[in-house]
């Protein structure tokens, strides 16, 4: 495949160089070169992506969400988030196998159809969703969220089937809801597994100050140091929200290396109360990605509305403009959200070798005039603009169609 003339390219690479009108070949399923005027005779499959009026940049990456939701996007709209989950947790009861994994894929192409080439998913029936990702060409974390031991050798069955399986569009993480939802011994063994086979283990966390408050009253500990007791942190774990946190709790992530996800639509329309203090855990140099959370707090999978609502909303609650620049928003949405998922070596920017996850962006009315392109990407542009979606390899979506 060639991308053609480039009118302008985001590479997302060590320097964040942006280039203009240059080709990019495709080979199998890595980016083989980029240069000026590529001859076509080196692109053997002929296929050939013209971009002389387009942006061309890394796929985003969603580090959290639930696809299996999708029905419900709209049944509770106005509820903090233990009254919504009380509501959002007796429909989900209702929902078959087979809407389940219908749901996941109308959120796939929701998702892709805005740009977005790697979703973490979490949600039921894993292993029939890992099948649909592969099947659709989508890459894909996934995990099957963990409430009691009882579920635990499913989890390490479906993790086991992934690994042998090398599905290569998937990788499985080992998952459990909440501290509060869950107990020390579910905890404990979700770090073993995660130990034993070295992947991901994912948790919520500090979503909300009733949490925080209910942890320390049960361990006397605040949650991040109670998981710290445990030896959860590390760099194999990730933390979802981490709204209600203290200094001291930032620089354990810090220190142990612990990813985070950050959600800011969801967590504002669940008024989870505060603002996840986002800027002290940049400065202590913990890795951040962005998650939409599902479209039932949300209510969509545009990952560019998060991409511009981060640095908007931590502007505003910081009385600072410059706390936080495009090019770190991008970061979040790109090679730092490959960061978190463990995925950098091979995606997350647009360099020879790596895989070739690709978005292109129409130049649109609103996107004129491009003074600052990456001021455009993050302010101006939305998941509508987004053309083709190229992912490992092979056109996704071509002109706007899934």
């Amino acid at each position: 495949m060639l991308i053609k003339n480039c009118r302008y390219l985001l590479t997302q690479n060590k320097n964040r160089d942006v280039l203009e009108n240059v080709d990019i070949l495709i080979m199998d399923n890595l980016i083989a070169r980029i240069a000026e005027n590529i001859h076509e005779k080196e692109n053997n499959d002929k296929v050939i992506i013209f971009a002389e009026n387009k942006i061309v940049m890394p796929g985003l990456i969603n580090t959290h969400t639930h696809l299996g939701m999708h029905s419900l996007k709209g049944i509770c709209d106005d509820k903090e988030l233990h009254e919504w989950l009380d509501k959002v947790t007796t429909e989900e009861k209702k929902l078959t196998k087979e809407q389940v994994l219908q749901n996941t894929e109308n959120g796939i192409k929701e998702a892709v159809r805005f740009g977005t080439t790697t979703i973490y998913d979490s949600y039921k029936y894993a292993l029939e969703r890992a099948e649909l990702f592969q099947r659709l060409g989508v890459r894909a974390c996934i995990s099957e969220t963990v409430h009691s031991l009882q579920n635990i050798p499913k989890a390490e069955q479906f993790v086991e089937m992934l690994l042998q399986d090398k599905k290569h569009l998937v990788t499985p993480i080992i998952a459990a809801h909440a501290i509060f939802s869950t107990n020390e011994d579910v905890l404990k063994a979700i770090i073993d597994l995660s130990e034993k086979y070295n992947v991901i283990r994912r948790l919520h966390l500090g979503e909300t100050r009733r949490e925080r408050f209910e942890v320390q009253q049960k361990t006397g500990k605040l949650p991040v140091e109670y998981l710290h007791s445990l030896g959860f942190l590390n760099e194999r774990a990730l933390l979802v929200h981490c709204i209600w946190l203290t200094k001291g709790e930032i620089k354990l992530l810090a220190k142990t290396q612990t990813k985070v996800s950050h959600n800011p639509i969801s967590n504002m329309k669940l008024a989870s109360g505060g603002i996840m203090p986002l800027i002290e855990i940049m400065e202590e140099g913990v890795v951040i990605g962005l998650g939409t959370d599902s479209v039932v707090s949300n209510n969509n999978l545009d990952l560019f509305e998060e991409l511009k609502i981060t640095p908007l909303l931590h502007k505003q609650y910081r009385w600072d403009p410059k706390v936080i620049t495009p090019q770190e928003a991008l970061d979040f949405a790109t090679i730092d959200g490959a960061k978190v998922l463990m995925l950098d070596k091979e995606i997350g920017s647009i360099e020879v070798g790596k895989k070739a996850d690709i978005i292109t962006i129409d130049i649109a009315q609103h996107m004129i005039p491009l003074n600052n392109v990456l001021s455009n990407i993050v302010y101006c542009a939305n998941g509508n603009d987004v053309c083709d979606v190229v992912i490992d390899g092979k056109i996704i979506v071509k002109d706007k169609q899934f």
